[in-house]
């Protein structure tokens, strides 16, 4: 009986200090997303301006850019004949990066289960990237924020998201049939997913990375979208 109460008390506080450390990792992310990063930024002015788009659905955040520019076309690097529903009229593209297993077994927030989401957030695992062939423009929203940058600025951010993919023969790796359409799919990516690093890391980076406004540290969506409201 006493060793049953033991093990008890001692579960009790590895929860209690699981619980601590995490609380003061929660606080501590929060002020560091408050720092910004290129404050001086400026949106670009036409026509020289390329548009793209950061989004989030309160949780994930992505970057949507053109499928086609003058210094990009990613219908070289990501086949349209991958996504059956999709074809040379589609006019954006968009990228997220996530852990691999997260990506795969959750194409719906009804569908997480906990050992998923404990293996995301405290063991490193392998990631993906997330690809979606885009039919029209978005329209701003609170939760689509448009950002014209220069080509400069385009080229660091494709370069950024380049290096993002792991690569097979100058190719970029497909995980195949694991889409939750006809007009997504999933791509092996570079680096270990687990928190902090997650997907909003991951878009706070591509934006840092180009001269972008952008968080010091970003684990929370609205970390990177109130630079943009």
């Amino acid at each position: 009986m006493s060793r049953t109460i033991t093990t008890k008390k001692l579960l009790l506080k590895l929860l209690y200090s699981l619980g601590v450390v995490l609380s003061i990792s929660i606080i501590i992310s929060m002020l560091l997303s408050f720092i910004p990063v290129n404050s001086s930024f400026a949106q670009a002015k036409k026509p020289e301006s390329i548009e793209i788009y950061v989004t989030s659905n309160g949780v994930h955040t992505d970057l949507i850019l053109p499928v086609s520019t003058a210094y990009m076309d990613w219908r070289q690097h990501i086949n349209l004949q991958h996504f059956a529903g999709a074809d040379s009229t589609f006019t954006h593209i968009g990228f997220g990066w996530g852990d691999r297993r997260f990506y795969m077994e959750t194409p719906e927030w009804s569908d997480l289960t906990l050992k998923v989401a404990l293996q995301a957030a405290f063991w490193p695992s392998p990631s993906a990237i997330h690809v979606e062939y885009i039919r029209r423009p978005l329209k701003p929203t609170r939760h689509q924020r448009p950002i014209h940058i220069t080509p400069e600025q385009y080229t660091m951010l494709v370069q950024f998201i380049q290096g993002s993919f792991q690569q097979q023969n100058g190719k970029f790796i497909l995980i195949p049939g694991k889409g939750y359409s006809s007009t997504d799919n999933f791509y092996e990516a570079h680096e270990k997913f687990y928190l902090p690093k997650n997907c909003n890391y991951w878009v706070n980076r591509g934006l840092k990375a180009a001269g972008l406004k952008a968080a010091f540290f970003a684990p929370f969506p609205f970390a990177i979208m109130r630079h943009y409201r």
